[in-house]
């Protein structure tokens, strides 16, 4: 199977898909649970459901990834259990890197999202809590968030790095759905009790936060 979709979109294109279609998806799965013909291949993802699983693979249309698919496909002849997922994705178009936020503008920013729970407007409130939480990933893991990230993707590698708990992980996919909805023009009402936890959230977050050292 193959797609042409922005890199950063991948994920968030395909994930929902396949869970869709009854599939758990692990992201960057450990070579623990690789069989063992793939011990030497670490896959993007996997997805697994009774009776069938797929390895899923994200390449760039060039000649040097044209080669690599080329012997990951022979990886797999014979395995009739398995299947090659190849995912084409185009060079993004959002090239330049994002700042790193520093852990008192992170501060500030949950006191304004916190401000504006108080004040009865939770919509405005959600928006800011996830770009919180962005720049918060930033923080902690500037390398694998220089870009700007998908949602699934922040939260994925977020709490495959253990930096959020499953009951955390789950209250940010369910705050990043209404985020969605938010931006996307559905003006539909917004439980303050999830803003309350996803501020729990991006404060215990904002800890693991360094803070500047102070100069001497």
């Amino acid at each position: 199977m193959t797609a042409d979709v922005g890199e950063r979109e991948v994920i968030d294109l395909v994930l929902p898909r396949l869970q869709a279609e009854g599939y758990e998806v692990y992201m960057h799965p450990s070579p623990s649970v690789l069989p063992s013909f793939m011990r030497s291949y670490r896959p993007d993802a996997i997805a697994l459901k009774s009776g069938k699983k797929v390895a899923v693979e994200v390449a760039r249309p060039s000649d040097e990834d044209r080669r690599r698919i080329q012997d990951l496909r022979s990886l797999f002849v014979g395995q009739s259990d398995w299947e090659l997922m190849i995912i084409y994705a185009s060079p993004s178009n959002s090239t330049e890197q994002l700042d790193v936020a520093s852990r008192e503008q992170i501060e500030a920013s949950i006191r304004e999202v916190e401000s504006l729970r108080a004040a009865g407007q939770p919509r405005p409130a959600i928006l800011l809590a996830y770009a919180t939480l962005e720049a918060i990933g930033r923080a902690l893991l500037p390398d694998e968030f220089r870009y700007p990230q998908s949602s699934v993707r922040l939260i994925e590698v977020l709490a495959s790095q253990g930096l959020i708990t499953p009951h955390e992980a789950k209250i940010v996919r369910e705050a990043s759905r209404v985020r969605n909805a938010v931006a996307h023009g559905e003006f539909g009402p917004v439980d303050d009790s999830l803003v309350d936890s996803f501020i729990e959230v991006l404060s215990t977050l904002a800890e693991m936060v360094p803070a500047p050292s102070l100069s001497p």
